[in-house]
């Protein structure tokens, strides 16, 4: 709005320079004043009120009705007063001394013309504007409940899997059962409090990867056939929370890396720059793939958080084959 009273002060200070070069000052700012005033009002008359009360609501008759008036009301008001100005505040051009009446009338009649056109183009770039925010606040929110819709599904299935080993451990009454309920329960306090937020460390959620694969170590003292490697990383990098870690559960769970002799697991995750890349790989039986659909829930759900969340900013390639699965995630931090 402040640009638009900006232009009517310039308009009305090239008008008064203009007449200046025919006239006296006096005769120059009340002649361009009787010129842009009526043209002003006329232009936000239209821009603030009639295209908002009528046109925006769909009243087309009205809308143009009530312009045809206020058309012939600014040329039936301020013709005279032009007249008046001819002949009390005279310019120094010939042809206006003598110029018919009629051309009086018709002159203001034209002048209405750009104000109301102009002020119909800006509401409709204001409305426009205005509709482009509130679809991107709605799509905004549609894609922040989606992507809670998603962890609330991903983090029950992952829980639902914990809790199956710890009661396997405990059937057996191993010894190991205490130390996987204190790991289990640090992810729950992660998921609890932290997984409901945008953002979260990625130092926590790489820790929350360790507990996880800590709590899968308990089965079997020995872990030969899985290679772990996680780089330390910046306290400042933040990540979504739970993306990382359905990869890794996915590769344990079809790994059949308890089967020292076929089975294994290779997890290599780190940072560089301002990239983070996970590269995980797995043995695999393309039956028992076909059999489990390999995956499952939490695999296509992280997907879809990555599409929604790093829709722009993520590389996603995922591989299988009679004998490996793999996973390459490469994710911009920034």
């Amino acid at each position: 709005m402040k640009y638009t009273l900006l232009a009517w002060l310039a308009f009305y200070v090239i008008v008064g320079w203009v007449i200046f070069e025919v006239s006296d000052m006096q005769t120059a700012a009340l002649r361009s004043a009787s010129f842009v005033v009526p043209l002003m009002i006329i232009f936000y008359l239209n821009l603030l009120w009639l295209s908002k009360s009528y046109l925006e609501k769909g009243h087309t008759v009205a809308y143009f009705g009530i312009l045809i008036g206020l058309t012939l009301g600014h040329v039936l008001v301020y013709s005279p007063v032009d007249l008046y100005m001819d002949n009390s505040f005279p310019l120094d051009i010939p042809h206006f001394k003598e110029r018919p009446v009629h051309f009086v009338y018709m002159g203001r009649f034209m002048s209405t013309f750009p104000p109301l056109i102009i002020s119909a183009l800006i509401f409709k770039s204001l409305q426009l504007n205005k509709r482009t925010e509130e679809s991107l606040e709605l799509k905004n929110k549609m894609l922040q409940a989606e992507t809670k819709a998603l962890k609330a599904q991903i983090n029950p299935h992952f829980l639902f899997n914990s809790m199956n080993n710890i009661y396997s451990l405990a059937q057996v009454k191993s010894d190991k059962t205490g130390d996987a309920i204190l790991h289990l329960s640090e992810i729950l306090r992660f998921v609890t409090y932290e997984s409901e937020k945008d953002k979260v460390s990625l130092q926590d959620e790489l820790k929350q990867i360790k507990n996880f694969i800590q709590l899968q170590f308990l089965k079997d003292d020995n872990q030969d056939n899985v290679t772990v490697d996680i780089s330390e990383v910046p306290a400042h990098f933040q990540i979504a929370p739970m993306l990382l870690l359905p990869f890794i559960e996915n590769s344990f769970k079809h790994s059949n890396f308890e089967d020292k002799k076929n089975g294994w697991i290779k997890i290599n995750i780190n940072v560089k720059d301002d990239s983070l890349v996970m590269n995980l790989s797995n043995s695999a039986s393309l039956t028992a793939c076909k059999k489990d659909g390999i995956g499952g829930v939490g695999m296509e759900n992280v997907k879809k958080r990555l599409s929604l969340i790093y829709p722009d900013t993520h590389t996603l390639t995922i591989r299988q084959d009679i004998e490996k699965y793999s996973v390459v995630l490469d994710l911009k931090l920034k």
